[in-house]
């Protein structure tokens, strides 16, 4: 591992506060326990990070005026609404409900090719706030 600091864990149990405070004021941190090095940040760190996982939906117009769309980047994401602000908040919506799935299920998603490169997605959506949040991740 080539970061310059790595803290004992030892270390960060005995000064945790001073850790976080570290993480939250200056810069993403790394841990050692024993052969396994974890990395810890911010929530803000962790979404500016994560802020490259753009999300892209596709629509279309049907005949009846509604639209129907889905997410690019995580193919299961379909929805419809009566405008396209209602279509988004629709893929917003089932995101939020996939994401939280993904979290509960990490291991099999992680461990399945086709949902492996959700992971940066879905936690980009976990970090967000509130519906509205996540729908203005979504763009056209």
């Amino acid at each position: 591992m080539i970061m310059q600091t790595v803290h004992n864990a030892t270390d960060v149990r005995a000064n945790f506060g001073s850790f976080i405070d570290t993480i939250i004021r200056e810069k993403p941190q790394a841990i050692r326990r024993n052969r396994d090095v974890i990395l810890a940040f911010s929530k803000e760190q962790m979404k500016d990070l994560l802020s490259v996982y753009e999300l892209t939906f596709e629509y279309e117009q049907d005949e009846d005026g509604r639209y129907a769309g889905s997410i690019e980047q995580i193919e299961d994401i379909v929805g419809d609404g009566e405008t396209l602000e209602m279509l988004r908040f629709e893929l917003a919506r089932q995101l939020i409900e996939y994401a939280i799935d993904y979290e509960n299920n990490y291991l099999r998603y992680q461990n399945t090719p086709n949902r492996h490169k959700h992971a940066p997605y879905a936690i980009r959506v976990l970090l967000e706030d509130d519906i509205e949040s996540v729908a203005s991740m979504i763009h056209a």
